[in-house]
């Protein structure tokens, strides 16, 4: 008895999976440049007086921040001098889905020039995605895990926090596992229904 379409389909992304997450985890230094690029411009554009640089290491994001005295009560820095403090952000916590997403391209059958142009946009709508992430992930850090005298600079209101708090676990849970399969499904409409007649319109209908 030959397996049903669904399980056929379904055996193929798993068969992809292991290589897709091996080539992401050995390029991360290569596909995470993208997201680097946006949080770099977007965190140090924002706060330029608080977050001096952002440095990338491979899937590693190191923040730099900068003190100057009067901000450091109970810090010794020299008159004229600032002080620094570095943490770093793990991109691929918010990253796994670009290989979840090629796995999903490759098994699908597909003409060789419509797999590239839904991985080329599907890829810039993940790295959007995980550039959230990362960008929530350092603003969640100076909030709630910084000395307070030094948080308290940034001027957030208890309201604001709150949805900072919303933003990071947004971010966190939901946008790396559904994003994939939402532009997967927005893509393949006609051969979900392939897979399972009915299904592509419940997809596609509003």
């Amino acid at each position: 008895m030959s397996a049903s379409p669904v399980k056929s389909f379904a055996l193929k992304v798993i068969l992809w999976l292991p290589l897709c997450f091996a080539v992401w985890y050995y390029m991360k230094g290569v596909i995470g440049v993208p997201t680097f690029f946006l949080v770099d411009g977007i965190m140090t554009g924002w706060l330029p007086d608080f977050i001096r640089d952002i440095e990338f290491q491979g899937h590693l994001l190191n923040v730099v921040l900068q003190f100057t005295p009067p901000s450091l009560p109970d810090m010794q820095v020299p008159e004229g001098q600032v002080a620094e403090l570095v943490f770093s952000v793990n991109s691929l916590m918010y990253g796994y889905s670009i290989p979840l997403y090629t796995a999903l391209i490759l098994a699908t059958p597909d003409e060789e020039r419509a797999k590239w142009i839904h991985w080329i946009i599907g890829f810039i709508i993940l790295v959007l995605a995980q550039t959230w992430g990362v960008s929530f992930d350092i603003i969640k850090t100076l909030l709630f895990r910084l000395d307070a005298n030094l948080s308290s600079q940034l001027g957030f209101t208890s309201y604001q926090k709150e949805l900072v708090a919303l933003g990071y676990q947004f971010g966190y849970l939901i946008l790396p596992a559904v994003t994939p399969l939402v532009l997967w499904i927005g893509f393949h409409q006609k051969f979900i229904g392939e897979l399972a007649p009915g299904m592509a319109d419940k997809f596609g209908k509003s």
